[in-house]
């Protein structure tokens, strides 16, 4: 029994699921965002101000018919694939500048480790950190989630 736990765990260890608090972005502001999985993927939408501002709107977008969606509640992370504690092949995109760029995020312990690049191989880019909440440290946020249905229509389709 004690060695199928221990498997369990391990299985376990390293997850990307969960609340977690951004850097201090370009505007300023920093973010609550949640990972989640879906169809063998990861994805990841904000949903909160620390310091308590409203959305706002996607005027960067080179979109015009996104220009109007607002940046919580809407997937700004997607496609990203587990390899051990490795999450590659995905992609970020910035509602500060309307860019997108490749993406590879490493767990270490809570934290998260994003490497976002204008190139595929990560040289050319910026690293953030992010750090994971505890369900404590979350609470006084998930008020503001919204529906899990409404943002899964906000996946990128590439």
């Amino acid at each position: 029994m004690g060695i199928f736990i221990l498997l369990m765990a391990m299985a376990w260890a390293g997850d990307l699921n969960g609340i977690y608090i951004t850097h201090i972005g370009d505007s300023g502001r920093q973010s609550i965002v949640e990972f989640f999985k879906h169809n063998g993927k990861y994805y990841a939408y904000g949903f909160a101000n620390v310091d308590g501002s409203k959305p706002k709107k996607d005027i960067h977008n080179p979109n015009p018919a996104l220009k109007e969606r607002f940046d919580k509640g809407t997937v700004f992370v997607y496609d990203l694939v587990r390899d051990g504690n490795t999450y590659k092949n995905g992609k970020i995109y910035n509602f500060d500048n309307g860019k997108t760029y490749y993406l590879k995020i490493t767990l270490e312990k809570d934290d998260l480790k994003l490497r976002a690049s204008i190139d595929k191989s990560g040289l050319m880019g910026e690293t953030l950190i992010w750090k994971k909440l505890s369900e404590q440290e979350a609470q006084k946020y998930l008020s503001q989630k919204p529906s899990f249905q409404e943002v899964l229509k906000t996946i990128p389709k590439e």
